[in-house]
């Protein structure tokens, strides 16, 4: 993968910043037209924050001692999701707090998803954002999921079944169903095991009385054991797709097997 040079940094790339559960992943993009000019990932350090490892980041990473248009920071934090006509600023810091524990201390960060009516509360360390508003002036910050729920809800539209979604990152799944531009359901699960998605898909797929003959199961991301999974999914629901990135419309140029899923929706299909 070519390196970033001086003359594309004159060009402007934005820069993707993706704190993960256990890594950081950096992307410089260009600003014309989607496309990747370097990237960077590295494991976070054990028993240190976000935010210390950011800081040993900027120190070590050629990529964020650069100058770019625009920054977008991904957290891989807890996300609620509020309907936007029953949104109050006022009150989404609370309901947060309420709704996860162990958050208290941290900023809650509102995102707006127009085309889904839906407002994203998350949250992120305090000493984190200030190293971002140290070195960055116009960036945005967003919950990991953010870039595929709306790219997904898009391609989605046209069909005639209905599909369950389910994203796994790490050792978490991401449960998630569409329905004319809403979240019909949307949770978190820790599934460090392929067993553990197989229940928790199944679950939902049963407590939305989903149709097993003609409904959709729909898994990506890093799957473990991906064939016993499908395999197992397949005895319950007739329609399972172990989706890859070209199910995502991804030319064979825009594939990068490196970069999760939710960053190659920011940097090829998604405008955020």
């Amino acid at each position: 993968m070519p390196s970033i040079t001086k003359e594309s940094l004159l060009k402007g790339e934005n820069l993707i910043i993706r704190i993960g559960i256990d890594t950081l992943s950096l992307a410089a993009v260009g600003e014309a037209t989607p496309s990747l000019v370097s990237y960077e990932q590295t494991q976070l350090k054990s028993g240190l924050t976000a935010a210390a490892n950011l800081r040993d980041a900027f120190r070590a990473s050629e990529l964020l001692q650069q100058k770019y248009t625009t920054v977008y920071i991904m957290t891989d934090t807890p996300t609620m999701l509020i309907p936007i006509d029953e949104y109050k600023a006022n009150e989404a810091a609370t309901l947060y707090d309420h709704t996860f524990t162990g958050c208290e201390q941290q900023l809650k960060i509102s995102c707006t998803m127009p085309d889904l009516q839906t407002v994203a509360i998350f949250s992120i360390e305090r000493e984190l954002k200030n190293i971002i508003d140290e070195h960055f002036s116009n960036k945005h910050f967003l919950p990991i999921c953010l870039p595929l729920w709306r790219h997904l809800n898009q391609r989605g539209n046209s069909r005639e079944r209905q599909r369950l979604y389910g994203y796994l990152h790490g050792d978490r799944l991401e449960v998630f169903r569409f329905n004319q531009n809403r979240f019909k359901f949307c949770n978190s699960f820790a599934a460090s095991q392929a067993q553990d998605a197989l229940y928790f898909l199944l679950y939902v797929f049963r407590q939305l009385a989903m149709d097993a003959s003609r409904d959709e199961i729909y898994v990506i991301g890093d799957i473990p054991r991906k064939k016993w999974l499908t395999d197992n999914l397949h005895e319950y629901v007739k329609n399972v797709i172990p989706a890859d990135a070209s199910d995502l419309g991804l030319t064979p140029s825009q594939r990068w097997q490196q970069i999760p899923l939710d960053m190659l929706a920011i940097i090829n299909i998604g405008k955020l």
